[in-house]
């Protein structure tokens, strides 16, 4: 089904991806880990949620801009093909979507998901693969193995030559460290007369100083807390931006910037809310306003 390849394509952008009247498909993170000798990088994995089923828009304004089709006929589509995977499911009660995981039906009731944990969603780990690494000790002792044994006469050789070099060493050392702290030593007082020099010199003038000229624009926030942006519209232009984002405050919406988008795009949302109960209502308000909005997860 190719609403499957959509939402795989949204989880490279977006945390949380909803099928309206089926469930939503969430990222979780993944930290690197070893297996044996087998390193692997951080991931994100896709999971399968059945109670978030209210349509969020996000997927529908994704295939209207793809097929280029209208925003009600894309939900029209995505309607039609819940309803025919739900049937073949019920006929074969298991499914590959191959782009995300494998539907599995228990029973003709319990509704299963085993994600592709092969597939990294983490767009900074592009191109990272998991790797293999064999031990170093391992390695030493393949090649002590090849070595020949010494005999004790090459072995008395080496150990004469390794004292001498100690001895000389040992000696070298401490001279050595003797002589810089010497040059240590000089180095301080000579740097501490400098500056009493320049204290005694110095002399304040600021003269006056020009006025300065501030410029308040909305910030983009960046922090560690869970926000439900309902975003108006991404720009590849700052200007462009910041003119919707004051369009917006006009007409009374608490608008801000979000997160940047991964493809550059500066993003403004009409709020940037703390709960999805108040994001749903807003989104609501807005397309009664005949005006178009979608949900976005901020971490």
């Amino acid at each position: 089904m190719s609403i499957f390849k959509d939402v795989a394509e949204l989880l490279h952008y977006n945390d949380c991806v909803i099928v309206p009247n089926f469930g939503a498909f969430v990222l979780k993170t993944k930290s690197a880990y070893i297996q044996k000798n087998e390193f692997f990088p951080p991931s994100k994995y896709v999971s399968f949620n059945a109670m978030l089923k209210d349509n969020d828009g996000l997927l529908a304004k994704h295939i209207s801009i793809e097929k280029k089709i209208s925003y009600k006929k894309s939900l029209i589509l995505i309607s039609e093909e819940v309803i025919s995977f739900k049937e073949s499911l019920n006929k074969d009660l298991i499914i590959d979507t191959e782009c995300l995981g494998i539907f599995e039906l228990k029973e003709k009731e319990t509704l299963i998901f085993n994600p592709n944990f092969s597939i990294n969603f983490d767009t900074k780990m592009f191109g990272l693969k998991p790797f293999i690494r064999e031990p170093i000790l391992s390695k030493i002792s393949k090649e002590s193995n090849n070595n020949t044994q010494f005999s004790s006469k090459n072995l008395l050789k080496y150990a004469a030559i390794s004292i001498s070099i100690f001895g000389l060493s040992y000696f070298g050392y401490f001279n050595y460290s003797d002589y810089l702290n010497n040059e240590k030593f000089k180095n301080i007082a000579i740097a501490q007369e400098k500056i009493l020099e320049n204290v005694q010199a110095a002399t304040f003038n600021l003269g006056e100083l020009p006025p300065i000229n501030i410029n308040v624009t909305a910030p983009i926030v960046m922090d560690n807390s869970i926000y439900y942006s309902v975003i108006a519209g991404a720009f590849r232009s700052k200007g462009n931006a910041e003119k919707h984002l004051n369009t917006l405050i006009g007409k009374g919406y608490q608008a801000s910037y979000t997160s940047i988008n991964p493809k550059g795009l500066f993003r403004v949302a009409y709020a940037r809310l703390k709960t999805r109960k108040e994001a749903a209502e807003l989104i609501s308000k807005v397309k009664n306003s005949g005006e178009d909005a979608w949900l976005l997860i901020e971490n």
